[in-house]
């Protein structure tokens, strides 16, 4: 099996790869890999160039036949900063995925270039602390940064943004020899527009940031009703298997608990939004259920996002 740092390789049906992203690598959200036959879809392409060509690599190693299409789930830079690890494959995104590109990316490049010097320093006194750590898990700690700005500054060097050339407005179908998937657009979800693939005949949904799993999930940028009207539209997919975009492999009770993630946080947000005199989101304790999820802070920034929104 192929080998990265910025990812394990999960199979999940013949011809059928999850790439789930590894902790300490530049991929920072999950992949796929489809056998459509006669040509490879790629789902989403990773926050850095690195991961991206590593991707690139694994589908080539793991089916050994031209990569076809090249999905963007949405426009986020963890899920399309390897696009340009894919020269001559048709990129595919929704319309508005497409213009949120344009309208973002080239600015993150800007603003994160003239960081680079301050950002070499950053990365010399993460070093420096881990030698100096003795203690095991505090070093490990460290270290994940240390790793985490390394990628970022390999990233910052050698981006050059890379925008679908194909789009959709609702949906699209691809047709191999051995299946065809469903490009649809969710609408507002977790972004202004959300793309999922749902191989129905594999009865697999990629599901990008739509669904994560135990990971706490962005709600800024979207709309937490309509993500919930997306949701229930994908629960009724009845899908066997579900590729979140952050996490592990799951299945529809992956869907039943984003659901209920936003619920909740709506709840808990709901009494305070009417204050004039609203509490910092950092006095509101993250609830039981999700205190071991990953991206930790991102509760505390979706608290920020609900108390200052009128729902």
């Amino acid at each position: 099996m192929f080998q990265s740092r910025h990812f394990s390789i999960n199979p999940v049906n013949e011809g059928i790869y999850a790439l789930i992203a590894s902790e300490q690598g530049g991929a920072m959200s999950n992949a796929g890999i489809i056998d459509m036959g006669g040509f490879t879809l790629i789902f989403d392409t990773f926050n850095t160039p690195q991961a991206g060509r590593d991707l690139r690599e694994a589908a080539l190693h793991l089916l050994a036949q031209p990569i076809g299409y090249v999905v963007n789930s949405h426009w986020h830079g963890d899920h399309i900063r390897g696009n340009q690890c894919f020269p001559g494959v048709s990129v595919v995104s929704s319309a508005r995925t497409r213009e949120l590109m344009q309208a973002t990316q080239p600015q993150w490049l800007d603003r994160m270039t003239p960081l680079l010097p301050q950002l070499n320093e950053d990365i010399a006194a993460a070093a420096a602390a881990v030698d100096a750590e003795q203690d095991e898990a505090a070093r490990q700690q460290l270290t994940a940064r240390c790793s985490y700005l390394l990628e970022i500054r390999e990233s910052i060097e050698t981006l050059i943004v890379t925008y679908p050339g194909v789009t959709y407005r609702n949906q699209l179908w691809i047709y191999g020899s051995k299946r065809s998937g469903r490009l649809f657009s969710l609408g507002r979800a977790h972004t202004e527009c959300d793309s999922v693939l749902h191989l129905g005949g594999d009865s697999i949904l990629f599901a990008g940031d739509a669904v994560a799993v135990n990971n706490h999930p962005l709600l800024e940028g979207g709309d937490p009703h309509d993500w919930l009207s997306a949701l229930e539209l994908l629960r009724k997919l009845d899908a066997r298997i579900v590729v979140p975009g952050h996490g592990p492999v799951s299945d529809t009770r992956s869907i039943t608990s984003m659901k209920q993630y936003i619920n909740d946080l709506l709840a808990i947000s709901s009494p305070y939004r009417s204050l004039e005199s609203k509490p910092a989101a950092a006095e509101i304790p993250v609830p039981e259920a999700y205190r071991d999820w990953e991206a930790a802070a991102v509760f505390q920034r979706n608290l920020e996002f609900l108390l200052d929104r009128q729902l």
